[in-house]
């Protein structure tokens, strides 16, 4: 857990200076997330290759679902319904169960992100 939490730190923190011109966050977000991805599916490197334009469509999809939908019911339903497809989706390229289990990661990845946003505002203030 602390080496993972160590690895996206120093992914984020590596990849500002590293570069003339600063990436997109969500771009960044992205890497850091396929990075996560990698470590904990075991991903090669044309897995990698092969799921990343989905994993940046499915979150594009999510944003824009968070954005449009304002009932709570309808928000989850879609999300649900967003899911499955995606699973579907990700099954040939990455196999169902690290299909289905993307989801619970990628929930566990969030949770990282917001705590590690809580810890340095907490320091600026």
């Amino acid at each position: 857990m602390k080496r993972i939490l160590i690895l996206l730190l120093t992914l984020i923190t590596l990849q500002g200076p590293a570069q003339t011109q600063p990436a997109p966050k969500s771009n960044r977000v992205h890497d850091v997330f396929l990075g996560y991805l990698t470590e904990k599916f075991n991903l090669t490197p044309a897995e990698k290759k092969q799921l990343r334009p989905i994993v940046i469509q499915y979150l594009a999809d999510s944003k824009k679902i968070s954005k449009t939908e304002q009932d709570p019911l309808l928000r989850e339903q879609e999300r649900i319904a967003l899911k499955i497809n995606y699973r579907k989706r990700f099954t040939p390229v990455i196999g169902e169960p690290r299909a289905t289990r993307f989801f619970s990661e990628e929930q566990v990845f969030r949770k990282k992100i917001r705590e590690e946003l809580n810890k340095r505002n907490v320091k600026e203030n």
